[in-house]
């Protein structure tokens, strides 16, 4: 079974939570959301080397039969609050996008892509950073 691993140096927008509150948030948020969605796909493509050391041949489709699984390890430094997962759905959500959006992915729909996982590693020193994991999705039963 072949798992991709991609190292992301930063961490999605932090204003990207559903539960910030501001007067008109529906407009920040969208605003937001679209300016990380684009920086996601600069910095998804730029990581992508990982890619070509997995033995990818092309960059453009992730090449795993679908349905695969997305698990984002996010480290977080000392000092900054970790998010909880609902937290950080909202933060990834237009980095899974961005995937579409790059062609690696058809579509995010549930039939391409199996599960999405989160998990948050506080107070670490490998932070502000990600990783993902992209694998073969099977299905609990």
């Amino acid at each position: 079974m072949l798992d991709i691993t991609l190292s992301i140096h930063c961490l999605p927008d932090l204003d990207l939570s559903a539960n910030r509150r501001r007067s008109r948030v529906w407009q920040a948020q969208w605003q937001d959301t679209k300016k990380e969605r684009f920086d996601a796909g600069l910095v998804l493509a730029s990581a992508r080397r990982a890619l070509w050391d997995a033995g990818v041949e092309s960059l453009t489709v992730i090449p795993l039969t679908p349905p695969i699984d997305l698990h984002w390890t996010l480290f977080w430094p000392k000092g900054m609050r970790a998010r909880d997962a609902d937290g950080c759905a909202d933060l990834l959500k237009p980095w899974q996008d961005a995937m579409v959006d790059l062609g690696w992915l058809k579509t995010d729909a549930p039939r391409y892509v199996g599960s999405v996982t989160y998990e948050c590693i506080p107070g670490s020193s490998k932070g502000p950073s990600m990783q993902l994991v992209i694998s073969k999705y099977i299905p609990s039963v």
